[in-house]
């Protein structure tokens, strides 16, 4: 597989550089320069509100239900609904045009047994962690945003016979199932439609990526994908996309995974891009400029090769960015965001890049009580205003 992807790489650099050349030539500079825009953009990881690396890698083994009913009562103790609203309000207070979301989940639980109405489901220590993000997120939100494109990533609704990942809470039986999604969201007066990506693994609007992560039968591997719509914002035309990338190298988890699925994402998002539009690209990279070098060159070093803006670089000022990641319980009382991979990047250099800041990083961003609330995401949120 390695071989494979080295090639492919080394094909996508040659794309990115011949895009990049055209992207910046004198004719395209002088269209820009006469079509003077603005646009404000925010990119969101919600967090499922646990740690599943555990769940993940007790697949298999004897404390795979243990492992289940771990992760249910932290997602259940990290209030998900309120954490939802609290992100929403972000969204809310910036108002920005178009936002990228990432692990926006649908956690599902069904009762075997009718009898016992409802039970465990409905049961206080899990039953706060299941419900649909995507709809907590719009009802917060109300009508001023709308949803304009959504990927189906990893999703579980049945495992061999059964309607979901059987589990035993108490000596009783249930299923659960779940459903991950990158979506995009609009603001209600940007008109928008989702473009169709030519791919291997189309996904609802968007796309999976053809290398991803295996788990075995039955519960298939950890689907990742990416979304795109054009939009159009004060008449200016525009294509924004947001992906998820899988973690880095670590832990089993092969680092030609990562790798693989940023050159597709590159090769897929240059190729198809017109210049008559403004390409924007957001999302949790799972990459930093910091990374430590290897062999396959990281999601970052990537994007920085195909001859895109790192946004954040443009901003005024020497601040750090830092937005990931706070504990798995979200309980720390002081920030320890120490990576930068929560990242916005044009194919167009801005002319200024305004307000460009992390929104959700600081102690008074937690959810209340003060002093005992829990972050709204082990993320912060990442905003920019380009002016090009």
């Amino acid at each position: 597989m390695r071989h494979i992807i080295l090639a492919s790489l080394a094909t996508s650099l040659l794309v990115f550089a011949a895009g990049a050349d055209a992207a910046k030539s004198p004719k395209a500079a002088k269209a820009a320069k006469a079509a003077p825009a603005q646009i404000d953009v925010m990119t969101q990881n919600q967090y499922i509100g646990a740690d599943i690396a555990p769940l993940i890698a007790a697949i298999g083994t004897e404390g795979f239900n243990d492992a289940v009913i771990t992760a249910l009562e932290q997602v259940s103790a990290n209030r998900t609904a309120d954490r939802v609203a609290k992100l929403a309000g972000q969204i809310s207070g910036r108002r920005p045009h178009l936002v990228g979301l990432q692990e926006v989940w649908t956690l599902t639980c069904i009762p075997a047994v009718p009898e016992l109405n409802g039970y465990p489901c409905n049961d206080p220590s899990i039953a706060a962690g299941f419900g649909d993000h995507l709809s907590l997120t719009m009802a917060a939100l109300g009508s001023s945003y709308k949803v304009a494109a959504v990927v189906q990533n990893f999703t579980v609704d049945s495992y061999g016979p059964y309607p979901g990942i059987p589990f035993f809470f108490n000596g009783v039986p249930a299923f659960l199932q779940v459903m991950d999604r990158d979506v995009i969201l609009a603001r209600s007066d940007v008109p928008t439609t989702p473009y169709a990506y030519p791919c291997t693994k189309p996904s609802m609007d968007g796309c999976n990526y053809y290398y991803d992560l295996p788990l075995g039968a039955p519960l298939g591997s950890v689907r990742r994908g990416f979304v795109a719509v054009d939009a159009s914002v004060d008449g200016t035309p525009y294509r924004f996309v947001n992906t998820h990338l899988e973690v880095e190298a670590g832990g089993g988890i092969p680092g030609e995974v990562q790798a693989a699925q940023a050159s597709e994402l590159l090769t897929t998002v240059l190729g198809t891009t017109p210049g008559s539009l403004r390409l924007i690209v957001v999302g949790d990279f799972n990459s930093s400029p910091n990374d430590a070098a290897s062999s396959l060159p990281t999601p970052y070093t990537q994007l920085a090769l195909s001859g895109m803006y790192d946004e954040w670089l443009l901003r005024p000022g020497n601040v750090a960015g830092l937005s990931c990641c706070q504990l798995e319980d979200l309980s720390n009382r002081v920030s320890i965001l120490s990576r930068r991979i929560d990242l916005i990047f044009s194919r167009e250099m801005p002319r200024m890049v305004k307000d460009a800041r992390l929104i959700g990083e600081v102690a008074a961003d937690r959810l209340a009580p003060p002093g005992r609330g829990l972050w709204p995401s082990d993320h912060a949120s990442v905003a920019a205003g380009l002016q090009y």
